[in-house]
């Protein structure tokens, strides 16, 4: 009984860590908007895994026509539809999805823990 709540608690702790450091990544960053132009079979992320998952290639509005690999994949989903606008930002030289932590179940994990108010 107690591995499985120190599991919970684990899970909870590596979804909070991800949501958060995602949105200091955020914080300073310039919202972009980019159109969604096509998507293309990739390699995933994890080495020895060679299952392709589809990522979007935008093409950011007021910038040259050049198509821009945003980092978001889901596996095997097409969150998007082709020529939707979609909010993103750059941080270290990749595009990344604005929303990416807004939706599914990171909504519901808080992206601060306030305990002094």
């Amino acid at each position: 009984m107690w591995y499985f709540i120190l599991f919970i608690l684990a899970v909870f702790a590596v979804l909070w860590y991800s949501k958060v450091s995602f949105l200091n990544k955020r914080e300073d960053a310039e919202k972009l908007k980019a159109n969604v132009i096509e998507y293309r079979n990739e390699k995933g992320p994890m080495r020895n895994d060679y299952t392709e998952i589809p990522y979007p290639y935008v093409c950011i509005q007021g910038s040259s026509e050049r198509l821009i690999r945003l980092k978001y994949a889901s596996s095997g989903s097409k969150p998007f539809k082709i020529n939707e606008t979609v909010h993103a930002f750059w941080f270290a030289g990749i595009l990344y999805y604005w929303e990416a932590y807004d939706k599914g179940l990171y909504k519901y994990i808080p992206g601060k823990i306030n305990f002094i108010k």
